[in-house]
């Protein structure tokens, strides 16, 4: 999980961090590592905002207000759970709170900051997941049911989408299977998505890494043959003749129409 500390506090935005620290060293094998980025002023946290799944905040020194911030976010389409670190303001008495905003008091416990996460994790789970991808002037955000297909193109990756657009990003392939998920390796562990129906192909060998020719959804295959598999859009990739067995099984596995 990703979250942000915006505090103008440097005492106070350290002490965040160092909490939020040991409860990600308490979380390794569990709920996982809790990921922090730590800002001191409105402007760095506004440019930001998506990539977040909690944001953890106190800004009132300068004439600057938390809750002004938070309506910005929300104005700006930010829907990021917001928690407000209250200390010379309590933001519970502030009016015209957006939502999805909850609070802590300063100094903040341990035990109420580990219930805090809990909340976070639960709201994060419980939310549709947003990849996301960079050209060389935006960021852009895509479902994982959005991309029917993807491959390498100089150092862009061009992304299919189910709804028939296209996009490009500024990765490796590399990079890009890293986004979807999947474990950065060269053996055929953990190389593919079955879940959501993932899976790296290439024209040497079905899960191979190096040389990687495609990342399909298995979702969105039309036809296997020995050397080639068409997409839907038909879309055709090369493949390895000894691949297709395998890949028609997880394509059933995933579609029960296939």
């Amino acid at each position: 999980m990703h979250l942000a500390v915006c505090d103008d506090n440097i005492a106070d935005r350290k002490q965040t961090e160092r909490l939020l620290g040991r409860e990600s060293d308490r979380r390794i094998n569990t709920t996982g590592v809790l990921y922090v980025d730590s800002f001191g002023n409105r402007n760095a946290i506004l440019s930001t905002p998506m990539i977040y799944d909690g944001l953890f905040m106190d800004m009132v020194e300068d004439g600057c207000n938390a809750a002004e911030i938070a309506r910005e976010l929300r104005k700006a389409g930010s829907r990021l759970p917001i928690v407000f670190c209250c200390s010379k303001i309590n933001y519970r008495e502030e009016k015209d709170l957006p939502d999805n905003c909850y609070f802590l008091d300063k100094p903040i416990q341990p035990d109420k900051l580990t219930e805090m996460v809990e909340i976070l994790l639960t709201i994060k789970n419980s939310q549709e997941k947003k990849l996301e991808f960079r050209t060389d002037t935006e960021t852009f955000y895509l479902k994982e049911e959005d991309i029917m297909y993807a491959y390498p193109d100089d150092r862009f990756v061009r992304i299919h989408q189910a709804n028939g657009e296209n996009r490009e990003c500024v990765a490796t392939m590399l990079n890009f299977c890293a986004t979807l998920g999947f474990d950065i390796d060269y053996s055929a562990r953990g190389t593919t998505k079955l879940d959501i129906g993932y899976i790296r192909v290439s024209e040497s060998g079905l899960l191979a890494m190096i040389g990687c020719s495609a990342v399909i959804n298995l979702k969105y295959v039309d036809k296997i043959s020995f050397f080639q598999l068409s997409m839907i859009d038909g879309h055709k990739i090369k493949i390895s003749p000894s691949s297709r067995k395998a890949l028609c099984a997880m394509v059933s596995e995933i579609r029960t129409d296939f």
